[in-house]
């Protein structure tokens, strides 16, 4: 594109010096430059539209898994950072969180109703997380949110938080004010900070944060910390 747009400057300086008079040429090229300062203007709105449906789930706004695994390596590698230099509070918690019986709710009401329950959830989330936290559609039914800085215990009491206010909305005539739950399950970075492959803390840390979701999903409408797995599996 840019070498195109050089040829057409090099038309127009052409054009304006040969045929334009003299006394409108300032004028002209005036012109010109607003039309260029325009357009690109305009060009940098559709950039930055395209890169943010690059990493936005369309349905509810939130993140994709693309933001997801952007994120979780920059706070990997700031983790890594903070144990090197035994600074505090460089751990972060991850969760996955997945909606109650959300196929028979969709059996039940239809897809708009249950596209309605995503946004709705959605929303919840945006207002009770922080700035500095990463709320991710997952997929389907399915949430994940990175929260930098917070260990196990905070993390554990702010996704109770959570489970308790979805539990208390009234999600609306869309599915006759039916309740609706979710089931959380949370690993905290603790104890990963020894691996040195990047991919292989993101891999392990998933895979614990949906061992915790399971056990979570086998009660439903409950908040399961990995750590707790862990020590009902040894005693």
């Amino acid at each position: 594109m840019l070498p195109l747009l050089g040829v057409g400057l090099g038309i127009i300086g052409y054009l304006l010096n040969h045929y334009v008079p003299r006394e409108y040429e300032f004028k002209a090229w005036v012109g010109v430059i607003l039309i260029l300062i325009i357009n690109g203007i305009l060009l940098g709105q559709v950039l930055k539209s395209l890169a943010l449906n690059a990493t936005m789930d369309p349905l509810t706004g939130l993140g994709n898994k693309g933001l997801f695994y952007y994120f979780l390596k920059y706070q990997i590698q700031k983790c890594k950072k903070g144990t090197q230099l035994k600074e505090p509070n460089y751990l972060f918690s991850l969760a996955m969180i997945d909606i109650d019986n959300f196929k028979a709710l969709n059996d039940t009401y239809g897809h708009l109703a249950g596209d309605s329950v995503l946004k709705n959830i959605a929303r919840i989330f945006e207002r009770n997380v922080r700035s500095s936290d990463a709320i991710i559609r997952w997929g389907g039914e399915e949430f994940a949110i990175v929260l930098p800085g917070t260990e196990d215990e905070g993390a554990l009491v702010f996704l109770e938080r959570i489970r308790e206010i979805i539990a208390n909305y009234n999600f609306g005539p869309e599915v006759q004010s039916q309740k609706v739950t979710v089931s959380v399950g949370v690993v905290s970075s603790r104890n990963l900070e020894h691996i040195k492959d990047e991919n292989e803390i993101i891999d392990d840390i998933v895979q614990r944060a949906d061992q915790a979701l399971y056990h979570a999903k086998k009660t439903k409408n409950c908040v399961v910390g990995y750590e707790l797995i862990l020590k009902s599996d040894q005693s």
